[in-house]
């Protein structure tokens, strides 16, 4: 049975529809990137179900890394370098002597010379998972580095396993205003139109955030009323935006 491609299952999944895919195409013939990086760099899907639409498509199992703590032993398989080159994190070891395996979650799965290199690194079989890049990029940081964990997404990922797992628990006071705040937020800055006179976010949702998730908001907001006049091309705000992310993980 013929590999469904990425776009089909996207649209089977009620994630894009033609014209979103259509859009997605021009944008990766523009800007370089693959398919699934240029409809997340467009923001019309969020990475997290990119990657679960790669999983369907290349039939490799997906892993979440917020849950899949690395192992010292797998770590030590893989050195950092060829983890921070390829955007790869060793997750576990399986077994013992020239009969273990090795699980490498990775963010190109199919590369099968990358694999085989591993496997000499390594002195065993590498079974190969799908990861997102960010969350490889996040792993890579806290375990082969020691990074601090951000606050923000720690609370983020918690809620995503309580939505997965169906359990209702309740949220601190603070956490939960918090969430309330970004929710307005983020509607004013959809609801934002070409040519208004302020580009900051405003009104009482804003009084209790912190200076650099403000400041983070208020570069949104700008890049957003840019591109719209037509002032920036969609890969200079792609590069702004995932410039803006990587500031905001590295500092967290």
């Amino acid at each position: 049975m013929p590999r469904k491609k990425l776009g089909e299952i996207l649209i089977e999944e009620g994630l894009i529809d033609q014209d979103d895919l259509d859009e997605g195409l021009r944008y990766k013939e523009e800007s370089g990137y693959r398919l699934g990086t240029a409809l997340v760099a467009l923001r019309i899907i969020a990475e997290w179900q990119l990657t679960e639409a790669l999983g369907k498509a290349l039939h490799v199992e997906v892993v979440d890394l917020s849950t899949s703590r690395p192992s010292k032993a797998a770590l030590k398989r893989i050195p950092v370098r060829l983890a921070e080159r390829f955007d790869l994190i060793p997750i576990k070891l399986r077994g013992r002597g020239k009969n273990c395996k090795l699980l490498v979650a990775m963010s190109d799965p199919l590369n099968r010379p990358l694999i085989k290199r591993m496997e000499d690194m390594a002195g065993c079989d590498v079974e190969p998972v799908l990861a997102s890049l960010s969350a490889i990029q996040r792993a890579i940081r806290r375990h082969y580095h020691g990074g601090q964990r951000s606050r923000v997404l720690d609370n983020a990922e918690k809620m995503k396993i309580t939505k997965k797992s169906g359990k209702k628990k309740e949220k601190p006071h603070k956490e939960h205003t918090r969430q309330i705040e970004l929710s307005h937020l983020e509607r004013e800055l959809q609801n934002m139109q070409q040519g208004e006179e302020s580009l900051t976010p405003t009104g009482q949702a804003t009084e209790n955030l912190g200076k650099e998730l403000a400041m983070e908001l208020k570069f949104r907001a700008l890049l957003h009323a840019m591109i719209k006049k037509g002032l920036i091309t969609g890969s200079e705000y792609a590069e702004a935006l995932k410039h803006i992310l990587d500031t905001s993980l590295d500092n967290s």
